[in-house]
């Protein structure tokens, strides 16, 4: 994208995403306008980039108007690993059109996910999101002020180690451990998702990763000497 980094904030151990999200959105703030932030796995796999940057575009026009943007991606199979959002209206599988969130459903079991795979209003909840900055941070504030408090403390404390900023450790040890999807997406009436279909997989698993790569004539997948 021709981008250069304007923050790098390392956290000094994990607290899940909504944290995370909340760093992301004050530091974006003080760098300037009201962005819109994309909020992206560092590990999933992504075939079909173009249709990928077509759900993007999608996603932005929701996020500009103030809503809070999730990519549910179209099933391909009864998952069990993934959590299910169900829209309102049946989907059109080749439309990018934005819906709002009726519900979230956490990782069903084999069951239950057989029932969803046949209705055409659940998709895979993939963990990405794209909403503005000023947004997530008044519904967090509304649903989880302490992860603000914790957050803000914690950044404005950090210590800058070249490109680098590490948060305060003791600030950010009072933040929360809590997911975007229970802090913020399951509570707020905001919540758009738009279809994605672009070949998407969080690659969790080593069966994952075998199916997404070159297999030689034994079917066996290598990296490396």
């Amino acid at each position: 994208l021709g981008l250069k980094n304007k923050s790098i904030i390392l956290e000094p151990f994990g607290k899940n995403t909504a944290p995370a999200i909340a760093i992301a959105a004050l530091e974006a703030l003080s760098l300037g306008k009201d962005p819109n932030l994309l909020v992206l796995a560092s590990d999933h796999f992504i075939k079909d980039e173009a249709q990928f940057s077509k759900a993007i575009n999608s996603a932005l026009q929701e996020s500009i108007r103030g809503r809070l943007v999730t990519f549910g991606v179209i099933p391909t199979s009864p998952e069990t690993g993934y959590g299910y959002i169900e829209v309102e209206e049946d989907l059109k599988l080749n439309s990018l059109h934005a819906q709002n969130v009726k519900n979230f459903i956490e990782k069903p079991n084999k069951k239950i996910a057989k029932e969803l795979l046949k209705n055409d209003r659940y998709l895979w909840n993939s963990g990405m999101f794209m909403f503005k900055a000023s947004v997530i941070l008044n519904e967090l504030r509304n649903f989880q002020p302490s992860i603000i408090e914790s957050c803000e403390k914690s950044l404005n404390k950090n210590d800058l180690d070249l490109e680098f900023k590490r948060l305060n450790k003791v600030e950010f040890q009072k933040c929360p451990d809590i997911s975007i999807d229970v802090a913020v997406m399951e509570k707020t009436k905001l919540a758009s998702v738009v279809p994605l279909s672009a070949g998407w997989s969080d690659i969790g698993s080593w069966s994952t990763l075998w199916e997404i790569s070159k297999k030689d004539d034994n079917g066996n997948v290598n990296f490396g000497n």
